[in-house]
């Protein structure tokens, strides 16, 4: 692979992971918010935002999972684009 190249898919891979954190956070963040109504509600008004914090901690989880896919998919890669980076420069 040529520098080019290598250089292009780290590249690649750092915006997956920033693209993958950031969906995390965005759903952490709608978690949060959802956990705070449900807390406030009355009595009445509960059950509804129960289930809406749920579905929103689902969509969390399940983002909090691709980021931890799209890490360890990046930190197995990471040496190999590192060792022919390497193996460029001598």
């Amino acid at each position: 692979m040529t520098d080019n190249a290598t250089s292009e898919v780290a590249a690649i891979g750092v915006r997956l992971l920033d693209d993958a954190y950031l969906a995390w956070f965005s759903a952490e963040s709608e978690c949060e918010r959802a956990l705070r109504a449900w807390f406030q509600r009355t009595h009445a008004e509960r059950r509804g935002a129960y289930f809406a914090y749920r579905i929103a901690l689902d969509r969390e989880e399940a983002a909090a999972r691709e980021l931890e896919r799209a890490w360890r998919f990046a930190e197995a890669r990471h040496g190999r684009v590192v060792q022919r980076t390497e193996s460029v420069v001598r």
